[in-house]
């Protein structure tokens, strides 16, 4: 999936750009020099070195005791739908803080020949160039996937999508030609996103301009290079013929003080948007009970939710569960009461033979306790998420 990856994202533009339409896109292009052949063939085997790194780290990451204490689920019913797009915006945001300072961090003096001065053999970047690391920038690069697995629940098609944005931009800062549209430039977008001519500047300069999707970190810092905008507006009046776009009024650059203040509300609307899915989240999913030694999986059905036996530990009683011609309800009619309790059910212990009135809360994401009554008695047990 990530050579697909690498392959279609990066070598469709290159296809266009470089080897169909040069001509065409001759006004687009940043530096006047072309990179030479030997150029591309060292940028694509360091990116295949890079695309095993990353499937590797992930592949340790999901196929290992680690697993556990990610918060990749499964179930899309676990969450809002929102917070499909919410978490990739959010891991987008987390991953530009991440690459600005590990970025930072490779350009200096003491680590920079070891490690960062591969990537920038590509003085004049071509999309090629967008995997192309030493293997230990590699090792950095593809961290970022665990932290983000840490820090804010994903589902795997979220992450899926992440990783094609992630790498599209990505290219898109390695292409070598501007794109952009006119409109941008007066855009409010202008002052917080990143540009190819942005990245491209950091290549044919070495410093500055250590973003990966937006200008925030570099403005905060003060690590923009002050030739930008100069830079962009010349070629995009190259390209259209005008500096500005007629009867577009410019945006006012935004100070310093501003930007932190906007990437922190930002930041902060979002990781309360995540608490809030968080909060309410739903009873629905495959839920696993250690005390019996199984699992069961509960749905909603007509506005009730139901819990339905799947599986169990011991062999001869999976048998019997998977020949059972009929669902095993364990649980039966319960009504949701708030975000965290449903009320009024039933639970139904098999090898007892015995039906018992019960209530269900979720104690956190992972954990359903189940309190039950039979006559005067009582008794609670827990199920884990999966």
């Amino acid at each position: 999936m990530g050579l697909a990856r690498y392959f279609l994202l990066a070598g469709i533009p290159f296809l266009i750009f470089y080897l169909i339409f040069p001509e065409k896109f001759s006004k687009n292009k940043i530096q006047a020099r072309f990179a030479k052949r030997k150029d591309f063939y060292r940028e694509i085997l360091h990116s295949l070195q890079t695309i095993l790194i990353i499937s590797g780290v992930g592949l340790l990451i999901l196929r290992s005791p680690l697993r556990p204490y990610t918060q990749l689920y499964t179930d899309l019913a676990e969450y809002s739908l929102w917070w499909v797009p919410i978490s990739i915006v959010l891991a987008l945001m987390i991953h530009d803080t991440y690459f600005y300072w590990m970025h930072r961090t490779v350009h200096h003096p003491k680590l920079f020949k070891q490690i960062h001065l591969l990537h920038h053999k590509s003085v004049n970047p071509s999309p090629w160039a967008s995997y192309s690391f030493h293997f230990w920038e590699g090792i950095l690069e593809a961290l970022v996937a665990p932290i983000i697995l840490f820090l804010i629940p994903l589902h795997p098609l979220s992450l899926i999508l992440f990783t094609i944005v992630a790498f599209g931009i990505n290219v898109y800062g390695h292409l070598g030609y501007e794109i952009a549209p006119k409109w941008f430039r007066y855009s409010f977008l202008f002052e917080i996103m990143n540009t190819s001519i942005h990245h491209n500047l950091h290549h044919k300069k070495f410093k500055g301009n250590y973003g990966l999707y937006f200008r925030i970190w570099d403005r905060v810092m003060g690590t923009e290079n002050p030739d930008y905008v100069k830079e962009y507006d010349e070629i995009q009046a190259r390209r259209f013929g005008q500096a500005k776009v007629s009867g577009v009024k410019e945006v006012p650059t935004v100070k310093k003080a501003v930007l932190p203040i906007i990437f922190l509300i930002g930041l902060a609307g979002f990781s309360a948007r995540a608490q809030n899915v968080m909060d309410s989240s739903s009873i629905e999913g495959n839920w696993r009970d250690d005390e019996q030694g199984g699992v069961i999986k509960i749905y909603e059905e007509n506005g009730l939710f139901y819990g339905q036996l799947i599986s169990a530990d011991e062999a001869e009683k999976n048998e019997k569960i998977q020949a059972h011609g009929e669902k095993i309800l364990i649980l039966r009619k319960f009504q949701k009461i708030s975000d965290t309790q449903y009320c009024c059910g039933l639970l139904y212990a098999p090898l007892k033979k015995k039906t018992l009135n019960a209530k269900l809360e979720i104690e956190d994401k992972k954990t359903l306790r189940i309190d039950a009554k039979y006559g005067i008695l009582k008794g609670s047990r827990t199920l884990r998420k999966l």
